[in-house]
């Protein structure tokens, strides 16, 4: 779960404005994957996270330590450095090997301490970032005037569409938003090379992905199609008023433990869990007493006559 800070706290009521929005991420493989998230560093970090200034270069830096106790199999061993043969106490970070290749490719690599204890740099301009959790405070919300704002009531930042299909998928990947809104998924998603589907029944936001996408991608009239004839469900769902026929057609009889009940005390379940699949339709709607009704819950059929068995219900 990923949260979003949406809005800025703007009551002075008691208690606490409800400003963010959850992000939730799902994956079919066991556990939750994605791509690598990382901030760029704002000007203002810089100094902070980098205060040397290399002379020889100008460029910014920190150092950190070469040596390490969890490196212990290499203590005690020589490291060339330059100029300098130093043993190590604890243990290297790196083999000699590696020091070479780094030194031939950067000379001013090595930070040497007052004690005379090598450290390597890590360059302002080389640092690819900070590591993202799960709190996106980073992001700004859109603001009454942003530049970005079409109109459409529940439309997210840009950078915030970047970051979700950065992290969720990868160059040449379809990404599907089914209900689409003002398209800003879709706008993200064509400037990170995915391939992409939007999708949504509002006649405002038709108008507005049209527009949006023409002006902001060139395309050809939007490269939208508007669909006048959307196809329709394949089984039509009934409404909840025929619990009356099913008593008559199940003789007043709960279908579970096969007791009558007045009509009052029968509760309409679903055979087949929706949460399964199953359908709101006339033939996967029974009747069902309270106590068989709490006993199946989410479960199918086969579990309440099995429970209802081993009570000596049925």
């Amino acid at each position: 779960e990923i949260t979003w800070p949406r809005y800025a706290v703007h009551s002075l009521a008691k208690g606490f404005d409800n400003v963010t929005d959850s992000i939730l991420l799902y994956s079919n493989s066991g556990e939750p994957t994605s791509n690598p998230v990382l901030r760029a560093i704002r000007e203002e970090e810089k100094t902070k996270l980098f205060p040397h200034i290399e002379e020889e270069t100008g460029r910014h830096y920190q150092h950190v330590a070469l040596e390490q106790a969890s490196n212990s199999a290499s203590a005690g061993e020589v490291r060339i450095i330059g100029n300098r043969k130093v043993t190590s106490e604890t243990g290297w970070r790196w083999t000699q090997e590696t020091f070479d290749e780094r030194l031939f490719q950067n000379p001013y690599l090595i930070y040497w301490t007052k004690s005379g204890r090598p450290r390597y740099k890590i360059y302002a301009d080389e640092y690819k970032g900070h590591p993202v959790g799960n709190c996106w405070s980073d992001i700004p919300y859109l603001s009454s005037n942003a530049s970005e704002r079409t109109g459409y009531p529940t439309q997210k930042p840009l950078a915030l569409l970047k970051r979700v299909v950065e992290s969720g998928s990868d160059e040449g990947d379809w990404v599907l938003d089914p209900f689409c809104g003002c398209a800003t998924a879709c706008l993200a998603a064509e400037a990170l090379g995915r391939q992409w589907i939007g999708i949504d029944v509002s006649e405002v936001a038709f108008q507005l992905v049209k527009m949006r996408l023409k002006s902001e991608l060139t395309m050809v009239d939007g490269g939208v199609i508007n669909r006048v004839d959307p196809p329709l469900r394949a089984v039509k769902e009934i409404p909840f008023d025929y619990k009356k026929l099913m008593y008559e057609r199940q003789n007043a009889l709960c279908n579970g433990c096969r007791h009558s009940f007045p009509l009052q005390n029968l509760a309409i379940d679903h055979v087949v869990p929706r949460r399964k699949g199953g359908q709101h339709t006339e033939n996967n709607l029974q009747l069902l007493c309270s106590r068989c009704n709490s006993i199946k819950g989410n479960r199918d059929m086969k579990y309440l006559l099995a429970r209802l068995g081993d009570e000596g219900l049925i």
